[in-house]
């Protein structure tokens, strides 16, 4: 199996710079979005080249080349991933639930060095994005089952979701199973879960295009994450403007890529301004699961 170049590879910052914070359309000191985009571009083109990438099939391959080949797709994400590694320890078992090709995870090596100790699980084999998943150094373990995970009890600091919980096959029961594996203290994350009042779902469905099956609003989700036994600490909504387009025509998401940096300032301050952000795409939450 072949690795990545060492010319790739992360830095390893003693310490690295963490923001205090919610993030806006801005990347915080010491976290160079445009640096990580070169990276993350080469790892991908890598992956290309040497064909284990086309073991994805259909629509989840095209899903990866979406949010990595998009520019205002990966700042999106990144921006996103600005909010989680400001909640992430100095030192801990991070869990990248549901990390697929474990971009998330790639950029959390990038940011912290060594500091981490990062973990991922999803349905796949490792093979389709091993280029990723040896840059990152997760420990990564295909999963057999929908809901069920093969991890002692208490085993993680912190679990992430970024955008996962609305694909599960049963999101309750799978909230019992991240209460299990998650350390009493730890912190649950959730990101990009599909707001049920977004606009931008609703024009979808009306335009016949692919939208969310399940759709959460803060009450809906908190509820969810209550029996399990978290307590949610922070919420609120992100995304007020579109990011991918859809099913729009090719010349219509060229010009809309063309305007990513103003929007993105724009979509900060909308973030912010009630009523509008109760419309945005996306919500997220951090809990946490109380100590014994």
């Amino acid at each position: 199996m072949a690795h990545v170049s060492a010319s790739i590879r992360p830095p390893r910052p003693a310490r690295p710079v963490r923001p205090t914070e919610t993030p806006d359309d801005r990347p915080r000191p010491g976290w160079d979005h445009d640096a990580e985009i070169r990276t993350i571009r080469a790892l991908w083109g890598r992956q290309k080249r040497e064909g284990s990438a086309a073991l994805v099939h259909g629509a989840d391959l095209d899903y990866a080349a979406a949010h990595i080949e998009n520019d205002v797709a990966l700042r999106r994400r990144l921006r996103v991933l600005d909010q989680v590694a400001a909640l992430l320890p100095p030192r801990g078992r991070v869990f990248e639930w549901g990390c697929q090709h474990a971009l998330d995870s790639c950029v959390y090596r990038m940011r912290f060095g060594d500091a981490l100790e990062l973990h991922g699980a999803d349905l796949y084999e490792p093979g389709p994005f091993h280029v990723f998943h040896e840059f990152s150094g997760l420990y990564y373990k295909p999963l057999d089952h929908p809901v069920f995970m093969p991890y002692p009890d208490g085993h993680f600091d912190v679990i992430t979701s970024n955008g996962v919980l609305e694909h599960v096959d049963d999101d309750a029961t799978s909230l019992y199973e991240i209460s299990r594996i998650l350390r009493p203290g730890g912190t649950f994350i959730l990101t990009c879960l599909p707001n049920r009042l977004s606009y931008t779902e609703a024009l979808q469905r009306l335009l016949g295009h692919n939208a969310h099956d399940r759709l959460y609003s803060l009450r809906s989700a908190a509820e969810l994450l209550r029996p399990p036994g978290f307590e949610v600490v922070d919420a609120g909504h992100s995304f007020v403007l579109p990011t991918m387009l859809y099913g729009f025509p090719p010349p219509v998401q060229r010009a809309f890529r063309r305007l990513d940096r103003p929007l993105h300032r724009l979509n900060a301050a909308l973030e912010r301004l009630w009523p509008l952000k109760l419309i945005a795409s996306n919500l997220w939450l951090v809990a946490r699961k109380p100590d014994r």
